[in-house]
């Protein structure tokens, strides 16, 4: 069983507006409405790619609700963890003719560490019976910076690989031990976890900082490039793979797809580069669709011959 957690859900509503101008009133051509977070998107990667993922996050309140409902009316598996007050917030989406979208996304609930304590107990549990387990996304206003961390560790077995993809203090907290952890992070944030200072970064400088990690515990270093693919520093070897030039509608979701590309190879017990490669190939297929996470089969093969791997080390 694959299962993904996100640690703060949300109700997505994803609009399409031609063009935005600050102050001015826009009308929206497309509505969507979805149960959100970057856990979700990598359920529905998975699905797509054959591989039936359970999704888990802590809900509350009416609009928690809703998202268990529209989670079900995808016919999403999921278990969910209920907190006792609050409401589950609600991230707008919207995507131009550009190809790049806006996004706002609100805050969450605020969770006690009682909260906390429960839902992370909730999560060892249903992690008992899964051969992989993926963070993805914000923490809760409330919940220690290292306390993702702490409940990631505790699950990183031989057998079951744990990627973490989240951002903010939770990100530098889990670069700081990430012993056990695949760690999968774009490259601003990794340099901001690391003080490295603003900017895109080198790739030696980023090879040299997944080095770091690894130093540090990390079983593997996934480091998202943006148009220039992705990168991978593991102790096998060092890989980066650059995507083929596709016509972009939107982006959003594209890193929650390559994760779930690149966790399936693995599960499939592909070699690192090619998981990395299948990976990125998911996450290009990605941005041919206006919605997060929801791409075709096919594109991913037809996108995948045209990956560039290249060997770094």
């Amino acid at each position: 069983m694959f299962l993904t957690v996100t640690p703060n859900p949300t109700i997505d509503r994803t609009l399409h507006v031609s063009q935005m101008t600050v102050g001015a009133v826009h009308r929206a051509t497309e509505v969507h409405l979805a149960a959100g977070g970057k856990g979700l998107n990598v359920s529905r990667a998975a699905r797509t790619l054959g591989y039936e993922a359970l999704s888990t996050g802590p809900l509350a309140g009416q609009a928690g609700q809703i998202v268990a409902d529209l989670a079900a009316t995808e016919d999403l598996s999921a278990d969910w963890h209920w907190l006792k007050a609050g409401e589950t917030r609600t991230c707008l989406l919207i995507n131009h003719d550009t190809g790049d979208a806006t996004v706002i996304n609100e805050q969450g609930p605020t969770l006690s560490a009682e909260d906390w304590a429960g839902f992370a107990a909730y999560v060892r549990q249903l992690a008992q019976k899964a051969q992989a387990v993926t963070f993805a996304g914000s923490v809760p206003p409330g919940v220690a910076p290292e306390a993702l961390g702490i409940l990631a560790r505790s699950l990183a077995t031989a057998e079951r690989a744990i990627y973490v993809d989240t951002s903010g203090p939770a990100l530098a907290a889990t670069l700081a031990q990430p012993e056990g952890l695949c760690v999968k992070v774009n490259q601003l944030e990794l340099a901001a976890g690391l003080e490295m200072g603003s900017g895109n970064q080198s790739l030696a400088r980023l090879v040299e900082a997944g080095q770091t990690l690894l130093n540090r515990g990390a079983a593997l270093v996934a480091v998202t490039l943006g148009d220039e693919g992705a990168l991978v520093v593991t102790p096998a070897g060092i890989w980066q793979a650059r995507p083929p030039s596709v016509k972009i509608i939107s982006t959003v979701g594209s890193g929650d797809s390559m994760l779930a590309g690149l966790a399936v190879a693995q599960l499939e017990t592909q070699t690192i580069d090619a998981a990395l490669a299948f990976g990125v190939a998911c996450g290009s297929a990605n941005a041919l669709s206006d919605l997060p996470g929801r791409f075709e089969r096919s594109d991913v093969e037809a996108l995948l011959k045209q990956v560039k791997m290249t060997q770094l080390g």
